[in-house]
């Protein structure tokens, strides 16, 4: 064999056409490197930069080229589609998370209502309490005085879990307002 046929000691028709594993941009990057080799251990065509290659060879090598080149793109779309499908699973839980929030917060708000109510309706039965107090203070004796003391310290135990459910209810709130606006 002369030396125009040879390249670092393989002869021009020793180029392996086979293809790499069939990992995608592996198997192209072989297919390259065999052109670019191909290119490289080519007869070169006097006083020029041009080379002369097997067209068979070449054609070879660009037809798997060509079946290589769409199951990257296949495989690149599939990524797509996953990536695609990923942030629209996300979305929507996302939007699942904010609308229990929201959820959450009407409820809370609106048992924040209810408890509002009540412990004005708490407060306006300890004034009624209070009042008849004052009026029927000359006319009853100390066992039903007593019995009128318990009944206005249970208003107030009443008013006072009111209250304290009132804050809770409000920490609440203010939890799920800070969770929804995240």
């Amino acid at each position: 064999m002369d030396a125009e046929h040879q390249h670092h000691g393989q002869p021009a028709s020793a180029i392996d056409l086979e293809p790499h594993p069939n990992d995608g941009t592996a198997e192209i990057l072989y297919l390259l490197d065999q052109l670019e080799e191909m290119v490289g251990i080519s007869k070169r065509v006097p006083f020029s930069n041009r080379v002369m290659v097997e067209e068979d060879q070449f054609l070879d090598l660009v037809e798997q080229l060509r079946i290589a080149i769409p199951n990257e793109v296949k495989q690149a779309q599939r990524v797509v589609k996953d990536r695609e499908r990923i942030i629209a699973e996300a979305q929507m839980e996302a939007s699942r998370i904010v609308e229990t929030a929201r959820s959450r917060a009407e409820y809370l708000i609106s048992e924040h209502g209810i408890l509002n109510e009540a412990r004005q309706r708490g407060e306006e039965l300890l004034e009624q309490a209070e009042e008849r107090k004052k009026r029927e203070l000359g006319q009853i004796d100390v066992y039903a005085m007593e019995q009128f003391n318990r009944v206005e310290q249970a208003v107030q135990d009443t008013l006072e879990v009111i209250e304290n459910s009132i804050q809770e209810t409000l920490t609440e709130l203010h939890r799920a307002r800070n969770s929804v606006g995240r």
